[in-house]
């Protein structure tokens, strides 16, 4: 065949991706237009109802609970340290003097049964000592690695076990028992899972990506799990790059925006339909490049950002040990 005859194929093959990117870009893009339900839907008699919002004395976590806090609800933030949670919870009241807190003390990376299992009472418990109202939002935020930046070699048993707990296995757990609670209320109920642009598979933080895969994969399933259920509960799964937090010091700019910021911008994507959706417009942005670059160009950059990463924190632990 000449090139002529593979010319009309060729492009009509052309007009559909180039209509396919489209399609999808534009969809992206307009649930940063569409407004908020977070407090229409799941908490329209302001101050009544309650959040839960897991690692919440630090980074994203916290940001969660101001930003909650300043929408009207009632927050119980999740931590394993009680006396960060009674100063965080301090800094909550002042900040907030009408909204109500409460406490869950538990630490993910030893869970035991009756510990998960005991969380639906603890959590009834709070809120009736609070005064009634329903909860009606899960924020399922704790997440992270214990060694950053590691080749999976490097890692032990316990490095690996405390990452799949941090960012799957407790998310999974109170999610299901915390579901007859945010279903048996007569109102919606949601669940916000905090994903990564990690969970595309990134080297040098392997076990963080997987789980975050995890994250994402769970999310689809659980949400479609739901709507076969007729119930109202709207599970989704909120994307986030780079946030400079407690953990992750690094200089804020357009697309690094501070903790509170991401969280403010992943609640005004509630009620906009997709199950897995980019939290922050900039970071949509960034994102595009893991549509349209192939692979190959990702993963060398990846690598050479997460390697300098890599050197940088080997360095510091010299000068440290020094």
């Amino acid at each position: 065949m000449s090139i002529a005859e593979y010319t009309p194929p060729l492009s009509y093959f052309g007009l559909a991706s180039a209509s396919y990117l489209t399609c999808k870009f534009t969809k992206q893009a307009t649930t940063f237009l569409l407004p908020s339900t977070l407090k229409s839907r799941y908490n329209p008699n302001k101050k009544a109802n309650w959040a839960l919002v897991t690692g919440a004395t630090d980074g994203i976590g916290f940001g969660f609970c101001q930003e909650l806090c300043a929408r009207g609800f009632n927050v119980i933030l999740h931590g394993r340290n009680a006396a960060k949670l009674t100063n965080r919870q301090g800094e909550l009241a002042a900040e907030f003097p009408d909204t109500k807190t409460g406490s869950l003390l538990l630490d993910v990376e030893s869970l035991k049964k009756d510990d998960v299992d005991g969380i639906a009472d603890q959590v009834r418990l709070i809120l009736e000592e609070g005064g009634g109202g329903m909860l009606t939002v899960l924020v399922n935020n704790i997440g992270g690695e214990t060694k950053a930046a590691s080749m999976l070699s490097e890692l032990t048993y316990e490095d690996v076990d405390a990452t799949v707990a941090l960012n799957a296995v407790f998310m999974t757990q109170i999610s299901r028992v915390l579901i007859p609670v945010l279903e048996g209320n007569g109102v919606p109920g949601l669940i916000l899972n905090v994903s990564s642009a990690a969970a595309f598979g990134l080297p040098y933080i392997t076990v963080y990506s997987g789980s975050k895969g995890y994250v994402e994969s769970f999310t689809g399933a659980l949400s479609a799990e739901m709507k076969a259920e007729g119930k109202e509960l709207e599970v989704m799964a909120l994307k986030a790059a780079e946030v400079q937090s407690g953990g992750y010091d690094v200089p804020t700019g357009l697309f690094v925006p501070k903790a509170r910021t991401l969280a403010s911008a992943g609640l005004n994507r509630v009620g906009c339909g997709r199950d897995i959706v980019w939290a922050y417009f900039w970071h949509w942005v960034q994102g595009i490049s893991m549509d349209i670059l192939p692979r190959w160009v990702l993963m060398k950059f990846s690598a050479m950002k997460l390697k300098g990463i890599r050197e940088w924190m080997t360095e510091k632990e010299k000068r440290k040990n020094a």
